[in-house]
This record gives C-alpha cells, sequence and structure tokens, in this order.
C-alpha cells in the first residue's frame, strides 16, 4: 500500500497537460476493440495485484503460439481476446483471500497452487476462481467478441488431464482458444516467479513441457517449449513497445460512436460491479456529464470526449483494494493514500490509447479542487480542467443522490443544495451554475 511520502512523489511528478495537444476540436478517435482492451487489460492486471502489462504479455504470447499452430486468422484473434480478458472476472470479485491470489499466479496451476492452501479454505479459492470465469465469460458476451472467446474465458482454468475446476472439460473437448490461454497464462506466470530472463531461457522449456498431458495440452506445451528457445520470441515478449504493437493489430474491428460508447459501458460496469454499486451508474454519470459540458457550451465533439472520460473515471480504483472502497468507517490515512492514488492509474492507462490524450488528464484531475486542497495534484484555480470538474461535479451528485454504506440517498434538491456549498471551493462558481441548469431532467 502506498505511503504519505510515495503520494507525494507521485504528486511531485504529476504530468503536466500541456503534454496533450489538444486543439479543443478533437472528438472521439475511431478506435479497435482490440486497441482499447489492450490498453484497459492493464486495470484488470490492478484488480489481481499483477504485475502490470500480465495480459498484455499473456496476449502476446497467445498470439504467436497460435499463429506457430498454424490457427486461421479468426482463430487468433480469439486468442488475443481471450488473452487480454482471461482475467476480467476478478475485478469484479470481492477481495479474494491471499490464498485466491497466490492460486492464480502460481505457474504450475490449480493442483500445485492447493497444494500450499491451508485444507479449510479450498472451498473459498475454488469457488472465486469458479467465479471469476463465469464473470469472465458474460463480459466477453457483452462486449460482443463470441462465444468462442467467452468459452475459452469460462474454461481457461481447465487441466488437460480433467483436474481443473468443477464441472471441467478434458482433453479435446477443451475449446482449443482455452487451451491456448491457459498455456500463455501459465508460461507468462512462470516468467514472472522467475524474474531472470537468462534463468527462464534456461529452464523455461523443461518448465513447459512437465506440463504437457497433465496442466497442458501436450501438442501445444510441445510447440511453446520450442518457441522458448527462440531469439526473436524473448525479443519480443521484452519489446518496451509491447503494448503498442498489440494495439496495432486492431483486432475487432473499428468502432463507430456508438459502439465506442457502449463498449465503454461494459467496461464501467465492471468497475462498479467492483465497487459495489448498481450497473448503469457509469452511463448515467456520463450522459449527465454530457449535457453539463454542453451547458458549459463545450462542443459537441468535445462533449463527446467527456462522455467516454466520464465512463472510465473509475477504472483506476481496480487499483485500490475493495474492502477500502466499501469501508463503511472513516480510511486510514494509508487507506486514504491508496485511494487518492485511483486518478493517476486511471490517467496512466488512458494515455496509452491514441486519440484519449485529453480525457486521460481529464480522468487525472477529476478529483482536484479549484481551492488546490484536491488529489492527486494539488491543482488550484484554472489549472484545474473545466472537463474535470463537469465530470467531478457530475460523479458528486450522482454519490449523494444513491446509497452508501454509511448514509442514504439524497433528494435531487437537497443534493444541489450541497454542491452551491461548495462553490469556490471545490468547483468553480461558473461550474456549479451550468450545472444547475442542466441538472433538470436529473434532480
Amino acid at each position: 500500500m502506498a505511503s504519505n511520502a510515495q503520494i507525494q512523489t507521485v504528486r511531485a511528478d504529476f504530468l503536466d497537460p500541456s503534454l496533450y495537444d489538444d486543439t479543443g476540436i478533437a472528438g472521439v478517435p475511431r478506435l479497435s476493440r482490440g486497441t482499447l482492451l489492450a490498453a484497459l487489460s492493464r486495470a484488470f492486471d490492478l484488480a489481481e495485484g499483477r504485475r502490470p502489462g500480465h495480459a498484455q504479455r499473456v496476449a502476446y504470447i497467445g498470439v504467436y503460439l497460435a499463429d506457430e499452430l498454424g490457427l486461421d486468422p479468426t482463430r487468433i484473434e480469439e486468442v488475443f481476446f481471450g488473452c487480454l480478458l482471461h482475467d476480467v472476472g476478478m475485478a469484479a470479485c470481492p477481495a479474494p483471500a491471499a490464498e485466491v491470489a497466490r492460486a492464480r499466479r502460481e505457474p504450475a496451476g490449480l493442483r500445485s497452487a492447493l497444494a500450499s492452501v491451508p485444507t479449510g479454505n479450498w472451498a473459498e479459492v475454488i469457488e472465486t476462481l469458479a467465479a471469476h470465469c463465469d464473470y469472465g465469460a458474460k463480459v466477453v458476451r457483452r462486449l460482443g467478441l463470441g462465444e468462442s472467446v467467452a468459452r475459452g474465458v469460462a474454461s481457461h482454468h481447465d487441466c488437460w488431464d480433467g483436474s481443473g475446476l468443477p464441472g471441467a472439460q478434458n482433453g479435446e473437448r477443451m475449446p482449443i482458444v482455452s487451451r491456448i490461454v491457459a498455456a500463455a497464462d501459465r508460461v507468462e506466470a512462470m516468467i514472472d516467479v522467475e524474474g531472470s530472463p537468462l534463468v527462464v531461457r534456461r529452464r523455461g522449456p523443461q518448465l513447459v513441457t512437465d506440463m504437457a498431458g497433465s496442466e497442458l495440452d501436450p501438442a501445444i506445451a510441445e510447440r511453446m517449449a520450442a518457441l522458448a528457445i527462440r531469439d526473436e520470441f524473448w525479443l519480443g515478449f521484452y519489446d518496451n513497445d509491447l503494448a503498442a504493437t498489440l494495439m496495432s493489430l486492431n483486432y475487432g474491428g473499428i468502432m463507430n460512436r456508438e459502439e465506442l460508447f457502449d463498449f465503454l459501458t461494459v467496461i464501467s460496469d465492471v468497475v462498479d460491479a467492483r465497487n459495489g454499486r448498481e450497473a448503469g451508474r457509469g452511463r448515467r454519470v456520463a450522459d449527465f456529464a454530457h449535457n453539463v459540458a454542453l451547458a458549459c457550451d463545450v462542443t459537441e465533439r468535445r462533449a463527446d470526449l467527456v462522455t467516454v472520460a466520464a465512463l472510465l473515471q473509475d477504472i483506476g480504483t481496480l487499483g485500490v483494494p475493495a474492502n477500502v472502497l466499501s469501508k463503511p468507517d472513516i480510511l486510514t490515512i494509508d487507506e486514504m493514500s491508496s485511494v487518492q492514488l485511483h486518478p493517476i492509474y486511471a490517467r496512466d492507462i488512458l494515455s496509452e490509447i491514441p486519440g484519449l490524450g485529453a480525457p486521460a488528464w481529464w480522468v487525472g484531475c477529476h478529483h482536484e479542487r479549484v481551492d488546490g486542497k484536491g488529489y492527486p495534484g494539488m491543482l488550484e484555480g484554472e489549472e484545474v480542467p473545466l472537463e474535470a470538474q463537469i465530470i467531478g461535479i457530475c460523479e458528486a451528485f450522482d454519490a449523494l443522490t444513491s446509497d452508501r454504506p454509511y448514509r442514504k440517498a439524497m433528494g435531487g434538491a437537497d443534493a444541489i443544495e450541497v454542491l452551491r456549498g461548495l462553490s469556490g471551493t471545490r468547483f468553480d462558481p461558473y461550474v456549479i451554475e451550468r450545472f444547475e441548469s442542466a441538472a433538470g431532467p436529473f434532480a
């Protein structure tokens, strides 16, 4: 968990908005599903406490392996999405026990992981792992990525010999996508545990071979072991531009404006589920923010970017322990420090996506205050972007009018009165005024 000193360091290094060369007229970029998910997968890594880029590295291994196996382009694309989303279900699971987290990071799979888990906790581990597979498959279906990807995610903990989760398939009955995702996930975990690239290069092929016939499809394990001795495989795996390379594949097709909003709504629902909020909350805040932006004389195209930012404003909370977010009592200093990192996580993730530099900055600033007492950068006055204030005030209104663990929901009129009291401190008076003019249908 972050210390106060770490928070202060992050604040001192807070990203300058001038690094985003925004003309003020840019609209929603044309993005593929693959580009978005390659970047957003880093948020799923946060939810599970994985080293950043875990899902991206699994996707690299999976695509490389699928190509070597001679799969057709459609199947390779399915492997790509299955790898990126194999852990998306963990983002919506309650805070897992330490044993669950260890089980997910165990290179040799579920059997080996359970060997180190106290017998009385097996049920919790298995239940959580099964739930995250099931939920992940549901997310894949909502994203419209196809039943093959959904089944690949649902069964990626199954083992070749049938010793995986209850109801697991085995052998050739396992979908090819799940067999490849399982192999890629275990290999990435193996590399992560070993740490030293030289040690992995030396021991990796034998470790993969040892899993053949039990954890992994023997044919896939054999091909993976052969890949693990190739220089070009390791050069690609450790490439600093791996994320950009994956995004450039443009898998899943380019989305239009409405498809993009619908796609991001699903991601927003995943975040809300993790945070104990009802589905649709993100879309509600985003629609409100769009209207308030227009009331502030923002162009329609720029208001669309505000919608995108509002849908993804809390994606960084996946890096905050769920029990902290749902805590009904006052947070400790360490817990508050952890919470205050979430705009930074979100900003860094979104800034990787082409065309979303400005929304990344707004999301990073949506908890700033015009009086300089906000976080994480302690900006003040005009340093706080208008769009960030719009997102912040719409989120605050929705929070005030929703039930929370520590209080009941307020009525719309009472919530507006509370926000008026923040004029000149939390929000610029102009934003409060424009907010009230747009609040009618939502109050």
